[in-house]
This record gives structure tokens, sequence and C-alpha cells, in this order.
């Protein structure tokens, strides 16, 4: 799929975003609610999950958004989210 593509997306498909493969899924028992697991890199089958309020479905170009959002958070080395530094 092309980031471009402005329709919502079909319920199941494989993304690739910044050379890192995702599997994305809706759930149909959260309307709204996508999940996005991760196929490559140090973590394979981490990932995570995002909720659009208006119970919508999103299009490939706020998948990409989400995904590039979530790689942003990742330590690359493990893969999984860097710990808060902050003391906070």
């Amino acid at each position: 799929m092309e980031p471009s593509d402005t329709g919502s997306s079909p319920a199941r498909f494989r993304l690739t975003v910044d050379d890192e493969v995702f599997d994305v899924a809706y759930d149909p028992e959260q309307p709204g609610a996508c999940h996005y697991t991760r196929r490559t890199g140090p973590a394979p089958g981490y990932g995570f999950t995002s909720r659009r309020s208006d119970h919508a479905g999103s299009t490939t170009a706020e998948h990409v958004t989400a995904i590039r959002s979530f790689l942003d958070m990742v330590d690359p080395t493990t893969g999984y989210i860097k710990d808060d530094d902050s003391g906070r």
C-alpha cells in the first residue's frame, strides 16, 4: 500500500515503513482500534495498539504516521520502547 492512499485501509494487511514491516489489523470488537505488530527488527512480535475516538478506519498515511511515531520511541538496539531517563 502507498502512504498517499486516502481511503480507509483493509481490515488486515502488511505495511512496510522505513524498512520495517508491520502487520496491521483492525479489531472488530473495538471500533476504531487497530493493532500493529512488528515483523522485522530486533523485537519481532512487539507492537502497539491505537484507537480513534471517532471509531473510523485510518488511511494508509495515518498508519504510516502512527508507525513512525512508535519507531521514534523504540530503542533501535533492543527494539522496545526506551526507558524515560528524565526522572519523572
